[in-house]
């Protein structure tokens, strides 16, 4: 008798005694309940964040600004003089509002990937769960990381292109014009930019791009959870490059070219990185698997 109660306490290395006893503990109500107090959490711990950030909006807006204006200085050597405008008497407040709000999801996002580690973690094995501040730790770099990539080589690039254009868009006019010269100098076309439209491109693409980088952690935990492999992450690789430059199209907004192959080019080299944690964490779980049946056994 002893040797079986020893034998049903072995398997608590399991991820089946931890989820699958949270499960009998646990009814879908109460799962849901548990997921809206994740949310609830980490909604209020942007909130806060954004009042913070809301004290600093001018160095917030400047540092925005910067692609923009960089933009800005290097189309004036070809004659392209632009400026930022709003045309709506409470534009202005809007996008410091939403730069404030976009700001404080980066803030706050500790807390919000501690509330998403907290919602996974009854599916892992008793020695994952203590991967908790390396899941933290990792899921924030990937996600600032993401977003001062798409600040410092997509933004200004992107930008700066989309300016130059308007020289070359002045020029094919004037030269279909011909020798009208009074029509030649009348016609000038100046990038005049709506403040919440150049804000919300930029905020939305900082988002998308941290979004995004978080790819190798979803495959990674994804694989502790046993639902991929590496095998199957490999044999899925053609298919995903695809998938990665029709996203790339949809997420990046407009005709920001170099966006969309900066975001196809990052996801796939995350795909094939997040391949290979995948086949450590299953290497680690097999491993953990083999020890816990060999613990049943005796």
């Amino acid at each position: 008798m002893s040797s079986e109660h020893s034998g049903e306490s072995a398997p608590t290395e399991t991820p089946e005694s931890a989820f699958g006893g949270d499960e009998r503990r646990m009814p879908f109500l109460d799962h849901l309940g548990e997921l809206r107090d994740r949310v609830r959490n980490s909604v209020l711990a942007i909130v806060i964040a954004a009042i913070g950030c809301y004290a600093f909006r001018g160095l917030l807006f400047r540092i925005l600004a910067r692609p923009l204006l960089s933009a800005f200085y290097k189309a004036k050597a070809q004659g392209i003089v632009g400026q930022i405008i709003f045309t709506s008497p409470v534009e202005a407040f809007l996008v410091l509002l939403k730069t404030s709000l976009v700001a404080s999801i980066f803030v706050a996002t500790p807390v919000i990937f501690h509330q998403l580690w907290a919602f996974i973690s009854p599916g892992l094995y008793p020695h994952e769960k203590r991967y908790a501040f390396p899941f933290i730790i990792v899921a924030v770099l990937l996600f600032t990381g993401g977003g001062l990539f798409c600040y410092h080589f997509v933004l200004p690039a992107g930008y700066e292109f989309f300016l130059t254009a308007a020289k070359d868009a002045t020029a094919k006019l004037t030269s279909e014009i011909g020798t009208d010269i009074q029509i030649q100098d009348a016609i000038s076309i100046k990038p005049m930019i709506s403040m919440d439209e150049y804000f919300g491109l930029t905020l939305m693409l900082l988002l998308v791009f941290g979004v995004v980088f978080e790819l190798p952690l979803v495959l990674s935990v994804l694989a502790m959870l046993g639902i991929v492999s590496a095998g199957q992450l490999w044999r899925w690789n053609r298919y995903a490059i695809l998938v990665f430059a029709i996203a790339g199209a949809i997420l990046t907004p407009g005709d920001l070219v170099i966006g969309q192959l900066a975001m196809a080019g990052s996801l796939t080299v995350l795909y094939n990185l997040s391949i290979v944690v995948a086949w450590i964490v299953q290497r680690k779980r097999g491993d953990a698997d083999k020890s816990s049946t060999a613990l049943t056994e005796t």
